[in-house]
């Protein structure tokens, strides 16, 4: 009988030990579906590196660049839903899906929406040899001049490209692409020399050239602030377009599937990590600022750019070759 018991009391002490088991166990890989030394990646490891601090465990970045960026994506969907194995990835994450007729996962079902951890908002720049120093004027021009000024796009899906096309319809200009498959900082290159017109891109990319005046920012894309790198450029909304909000983001999944404690803890942990001083102030440095949206606004978030972006691609009847 006294056998019995001790039985039952070690057996049930060890359940008891099992299932106050701490997250994370082991250490956490974070996948991140480009190279390295993008603002992606970046972000990742500043996160990652303040993370290991916090838990104790340590939150390693792995990069597993291909397919733009299908490839990782696809690796974390397979993965166990445990929090275990993370994906921080960027806008191209909801516009992929648009883009191609299939895919190894399924943007919604198979991953876990954790946070948004940083947004930021584009600028549409001009070269200076263009009579346009506002929107307004701009539009006014572009409108005059059907299929004059061209601008430039990084690839077939990059934001850049998208909205642009949000533009084109939001303020009924007709402006012709020209895609240069270097990349973003060719586009920049190009418009910078005067072989292309206007560019809209992440405002880090032409800050430097639009305080030189080399560049001239027209107008900011976000929901009516002002941003504080360029105080004096209105936003689209100000400057008369609306429909034309948009933020890149930067966001934390996993697989679908995990358990919603990880899911709050890990949401928990990012909002306290972007709260650090010297963390925030590396990520405002990057020209992203932090956000730490819950699971659930991340989730709707997620829901409403994939939404949109499918849209933008269909109208425009964009296509991958």
């Amino acid at each position: 009988m006294l056998n019995a018991l001790l039985f039952v009391v070690t057996f049930f002490g060890a359940s008891l030990c099992l299932s106050a088991e701490v997250y994370p166990t082991r250490p956490v890989r974070v996948i991140v579906p480009y190279g390295t030394g993008n603002s992606t990646d970046v972000s990742a490891r500043i996160i990652s590196q303040q993370l290991t601090e916090q838990l104790g465990k340590s939150f390693v970045v792995d990069n597993r660049a291909g397919a733009s960026g299908i490839i990782g994506s696809g690796l974390v969907a397979k993965s166990a839903p445990d929090g275990h194995t993370l994906l921080a990835v960027d806008i191209s994450f909801s516009i992929l899906p648009g883009l191609y007729k299939s895919l190894p996962y399924d943007a919604l079902k198979d991953f876990t929406p954790i946070t948004e951890i940083t947004g930021a908002p584009l600028v549409l720049v001009v070269h200076p040899s263009l009579k346009a120093n506002t929107l307004k004027e701009f539009i006014a021009f572009a409108q005059a001049n059907p299929g004059k000024i061209n601008y430039g796009s990084g690839g077939v899906g990059a934001i850049s490209r998208l909205s642009a096309e949000l533009l084109k319809k939001a303020a009924k200009v007709d402006i012709v692409l020209v895609t240069y498959r270097e990349g973003a900082a060719a586009a920049m290159n190009a418009v910078v020399g005067g072989e292309i017109e206007m560019l809209i891109s992440v405002i880090p990319t032409v800050l430097g050239q639009v305080k030189s005046g080399k560049l001239r920012a027209l107008a900011v894309t976000t929901d009516g602030k002002r941003v504080p790198s360029l105080p004096d450029v209105p936003s689209m909304n100000e400057a008369g377009v609306s429909g034309m909000t948009v933020y890149t983001w930067i966001g934390l999944f996993g697989p679908g599937g995990i358990p919603k404690e990880v899911v709050n803890k890990l949401h928990a942990e990012v909002v306290k990590a972007i709260a650090v001083p010297s963390v925030r102030e590396r990520l405002i440095g990057l020209g992203v600022d932090p956000v730490g949206s819950s699971p659930e606004e991340f989730s709707n978030h997620i829901r409403d750019e994939l939404r949109r972006w499918a849209e933008v691609v269909k109208s425009a009847r964009i296509t991958v070759e």
